[in-house]
């Protein structure tokens, strides 16, 4: 695989196509969301050729879904995300490889269904039947480990999942942290996580296996589509800014800046700093544009007629799963309206 070029590591499934996104104002400021029934795979899912992608050192990604789902390999098993609960078998059967390599832990990155509604079949799967006794005999929901597995998400993920009002099914969470990053090691790799506050949401998670030199972000970055700011769940696109210059700072690039550190999004194919690179600039092109539109005292349906995305419409909008250029308009209008003097979190205008 040669970093840097436009290959494409994940083939998104036929069958797995969501609800398209409206284009209309008031729902272009809140991208529809993934919900969990779509998360699940059907049976012709079920059925795909899927495979694991050699990403470098000890990290894989699984390839014949759209979302990114990442294993470490190692003594044990190590998974970023999960595949939808009806390809959990075939995901763990490639990554052990004949082994009975051990699950250790997941990682969820955010709280959307399409990423972790496989949780509980994982650690269902993943776990001995001696584990899964001793599961019920801890008590999971007063918070000890699924059986062995710790499933760790920042605790904005935590306190979404235990609302009834946007519980995920299939979702689970055993382990939260609340400061800026934490760290461990595990299968002979550092690994750092690294919360991005108000990004895609405000509890998004970047996450760095630091010996394999491979950056995991979820879906603070997505090559080739517009993202998906969710306002409501307290995203906003200084965070976004903020969190992407962050996934730079982590990333080093090899000769004429292809290779180095590679960069695993919540969808697409395997980037290098070039393309993150390329990413910031056009999101801090655009917020430029609108916030300079929003001191000129221009409503939100006068910019996006002013259309400040255009230039990048023809690389960014049209892939399925990404936001609109009229939703990303829209989110970022808001997000800076609601910021008041466009600067949140410590980004600059």
């Amino acid at each position: 695989m040669q970093p840097g070029s436009c290959h494409r590591v994940l083939a998104p499934l036929a069958a797995c196509v969501f609800a398209a996104l409206v284009a209309g104002t008031s729902q272009a400021a809140q991208p529809a969301r993934r919900d969990a029934a779509k998360a699940v795979a059907s049976p012709a899912e079920a059925a795909v050729d899927i495979g694991l992608a050699h990403v470098q050192g000890n990290v894989y990604v699984v390839t014949g879904i759209d979302v990114n789902v990442v294993v470490q390999i190692g003594d044990g098993l190590l998974f970023v995300d999960t595949p939808p609960p009806a390809l959990v078998d075939k995901v763990l059967a490639l990554a052990r490889n004949g082994s009975n390599k051990r699950l250790n832990m997941v990682i969820n990155t955010h709280a959307d269904a399409e990423h972790i509604a496989g949780d509980e079949a994982l650690i269902q799967s993943g776990t001995s039947a001696r584990d899964l006794a001793n599961r019920k005999r801890m008590a999971l929901a007063a918070g000890g480990p699924a059986g062995g597995v710790q499933v760790l998400g920042h605790e904005s993920v935590l306190n979404r999942l235990t609302d009834k009002a946007q519980a995920i099914p299939g979702a689970s969470l055993t382990s939260e942290y609340y400061l800026p990053s934490r760290d461990f090691f595990l299968n002979g790799d550092p690994i750092v996580v690294y919360h991005a506050p108000n990004a895609h949401t405000d509890g998004d998670s970047i996450v760095f296996f630091r010996r394999s030199d491979v950056v995991v972000t979820g879906d603070i970055f997505v090559p080739e589509r517009y993202p998906l700011i969710d306002i409501e769940r307290g995203g906003s696109i200084q965070g976004l800014i903020k969190a992407v210059n962050h996934i730079l700072e982590l990333t080093i690039p090899a000769n004429f800046q292809e290779g180095g550190t590679l960069v695993v999004p919540g969808h697409g194919r395997i980037c290098d700093e070039a393309d993150v690179t390329e990413y910031r600039e056009m999101i801090t092109v655009v917020r430029d544009r609108v916030q300079d539109m929003i001191d000129k005292g221009m409503t939100l349906e006068r910019v996006q007629a002013a259309r400040p995305t255009l230039d990048y419409d023809t690389t960014y909008e049209g892939t399925p799963g990404g936001a609109t250029a009229a939703q990303f308009v829209a989110a970022v209008y808001q997000s800076l309206k609601a910021s008041g003097s466009g600067a949140v979190n410590g980004a600059a205008r």
